[in-house]
This record gives structure tokens, sequence and C-alpha cells, in this order.
């Protein structure tokens, strides 16, 4: 069995398990610009698909991991190698010289482990948008309390099984040990089993307001799914705020 801090050693399996409905949601937004910031691009499960519509995606990754299953993509294809930028960076350190109509922070808001990482990472953001510019973004405030290690998941490639659970509790010092474990099939014998461990910082709908206006952002819309239906309490918060 190994055991990770992180992605590092199961980025080759995320795209495999990462299902959320959110690409149109994204993409719904990112149709009418041109030119858009993906920040916690990952392995560009969102980023291939709007590069493919057309719209130039400038992504920042900081996990080895993630950026080398992307550039795999990338690099296979002429016309995302054209439309798509690959960075190393964090959300709060990154520097571009440009700037953006559209900053888009998918599955990524819930690592900032605190409000000193969360404003620095906000106002980096703020920093590389145009006036008035927008940053969409999700979090899973259902997902931060205790649970058990339970299923979450079976995906099937090139004669292989995949396994994933997950689990995970709070810590005192305010933030969520998540633990996932992918274990591997083939012809039902237990090929290997790895465990991953990844940190949350726990948070509210209420602070998630108080920061974005110390980062310098207004609250335009809010939404309890990928459907745009209006929040009310889901376990999923999706923000648009806009930049003032």
């Amino acid at each position: 069995m190994a055991a990770s801090q992180g992605y590092e050693e199961s980025a080759h399996l995320y795209d495999l398990f990462d299902d959320k409905d959110n690409i149109r949601f994204f993409l719904k937004y990112a149709a009418s610009e041109e030119r858009v910031l993906d920040v916690g691009a990952g392995t560009g499960r969102i980023a291939v698909p709007l590069a493919r519509e057309g719209v130039r995606v400038t992504c920042i990754e900081p996990s080895p991991a993630m950026r080398h299953e992307f550039e795999v993509k990338r690099r296979a294809d002429a016309e995302l190698r054209d439309r798509i930028e690959l960075l190393e960076g964090s959300a709060e350190g990154f520097n571009l010289e440009s700037t953006f109509p559209l900053a888009i922070l998918s599955g990524c808001f819930d690592h900032f482990l605190d409000d000193h990482e969360r404003i620095a990472s906000l106002v980096n953001i703020a920093r590389h948008l145009e006036p008035r510019g927008r940053l969409v973004f999700d979090s899973f405030l259902g997902l931060m309390g205790d649970s058990p290690l339970k299923p979450a998941g079976e995906a099937r490639r090139e004669g292989f099984v995949y396994k994933r659970f997950v689990g995970g509790r709070v810590l005192p010092d305010g933030t969520r040990d998540t633990e996932l474990v992918f274990e591997t099939y083939r012809d039902g014998i237990l090929l290997d089993r790895m465990e991953v461990h990844s940190l949350v910082g726990v948070t509210t709908r209420e602070h998630i307001h108080e920061i974005l206006a110390k980062a310098g952002f207004r609250v335009k819309s809010e939404f309890g799914d990928y459907e745009s239906a209006p929040y009310r309490g889901q376990d999923l918060l999706i923000i648009e705020a806009v930049k003032v």
C-alpha cells in the first residue's frame, strides 16, 4: 500500500473519478469571452473542453503530477497547444503580465486552508482580472464534516478495475483531513491499494462572503448546483463574484 499527501501519486486516476457535471456550467460563462484564466486547472478537465469551443485558456496549476497529465493531452492535439497555455504556480503566487475578463476556480477554493491563504489567493486573482472582471468558483460546504471511509465510485480502463473510497475528519486547527483510497483490480484480484490524504479548509457561506469583500469582490449570483438552481443551503455553493 502506498500513502501520499495531496494528489501527486493519484493524478493519473483523477479523470476517472472526477465526474462532476460542471463543464457546461463553466462553458456558459466562458463562451462569451475570448480569453479565460483557469486557476488550479488540474488535468485540464475543464480547460480542454473550453479550448475546443474556441476559448483561449491560461491555466495555472501547482501540482507537477497534474500538470504532467494535462500536458499529455495538450501535446497530443495541435488545437489545444494553440489555445491553452499551461503554467506552474499557486493561486496566491502566480504572476502574469496580462488581465482577463473571467477567472474560474473549480474544486480549488476549499484547498485554501486559512484566511491568509484565501485572501492572498483572491487578491492575486483580482489583480489579474480586468475592471468588472468576474470570478466563478465552487465550494463543497456540505462535505466539510466528519465522515467514515465509504465507496465513492468505480471505473474501468484497459482491463483494470479501479475503486475509490472517500472519508475524512475535522482536525483541531479547523482543517479537514480528507482521505481517499484507490484500489486497483484485475480479474477480481487486488493488485494495489493507495491511500491519499489532502487537507481542506473548513468554512461557511457567510465567511466566504466576508473574505470576498476583503479581497475586492462583490457577490453577484449564487447557485446550489451546476444547473444554476438558486442556492438554498445545498451541499454545493457556486458563486459568481465581480471585481469592484
